[in-house]
């Protein structure tokens, strides 16, 4: 009779989470970051699996892969925070990479139904076993929805390399990246097709061929959970050194 019990439990507790209405933060793109935050009170749990391959003109680079996990938490109607680890992988070693605090602040609370929305995105980036130095990344996004669902989205960011954070000797690099994007929805409020771009550019000392990026994604709610996914697309003509590939699938649920 004990089983069985705990068998209802749980199988009541799975099914109210299923038919619950959608309350993540839910993505439209695989990297360009949007202006959806998680509601104040609520947590959600995400994770990335994403990949840069081999690029034709490195070959002697491996293909590197991340897995990206943690909490997001819904702080107020303006505010959330990431706490992620991240475990970064090549074919012959596996290693923990980092850990992060990673701040995303809504200028207009959440709930606000105006087109345009911009966002501010602030991360401490702490390296563990990694070459890169420990970092603070600034992203500065706007987004811009029209009545038809239509949504645009831009991404600014910078990522600054301290070496001394770490007790490493040299100064500081600076690595400018940027992001558009553009999404429809297919069904509303559960599907959406998106095109995006991203590109990453050295602003200080720091050793970045420019790279760039294009590609789709597709994004899919569905009760309390989402799920995006996708592949960004090398520019090699732009930049022989650029990756070949660039997947990424996120995917979260609301608790």
């Amino acid at each position: 009779m004990r089983t069985t019990h705990w068998v209802t439990v749980v199988a009541c507790i799975v099914g109210l989470t299923w038919a619950a209405p959608a309350q993540a933060g839910r993505r439209s793109f695989i990297w360009t970051f949007d202006t959806e935050i998680v509601p104040k009170g609520d947590v959600e749990l995400e994770q990335w699996l994403w990949a840069r391959s081999r690029a034709p003109a490195a070959p002697q680079r491996p293909s590197v892969y991340w897995i990206w996990w943690g909490p997001v938490l819904g702080l107020s109607q303006h505010l959330e925070l990431a706490i992620p680890f991240q475990v970064r992988a090549n074919q012959t070693d596996t290693q923990l990479e980092s850990f992060e605090a990673d701040f995303r602040y809504r200028l207009f609370p959440r709930g606000d139904d105006r087109a345009f929305q911009p966002l501010v995105r602030a991360v401490w980036h702490q390296a563990i076993n990694t070459p890169e130095p420990s970092r603070v990344d600034v992203d500065l996004v706007g987004s811009y929805q029209w009545d038809s669902g239509l949504r645009t989205t831009v991404d600014l960011g910078a990522q600054v390399g301290l070496p001394a954070l770490r007790g490493d000797e040299g100064p500081a690099r600076i690595l400018g990246t940027y992001s558009v994007g553009v999404s429809y929805p297919v069904i509303e409020d559960e599907l959406r097709l998106s095109l995006e771009s991203f590109g990453e550019f050295g602003l200080k000392d720091a050793n970045q061929d420019p790279h760039l990026f294009v590609g789709p994604s597709v994004a899919w709610t569905f009760g309390r959970m989402w799920v995006t996914a996708g592949t960004l697309f090398g520019l090699t003509a732009v930049a022989p050194e650029t990756p070949r590939f660039m997947p990424r699938l996120i995917w979260a649920v609301a608790l």
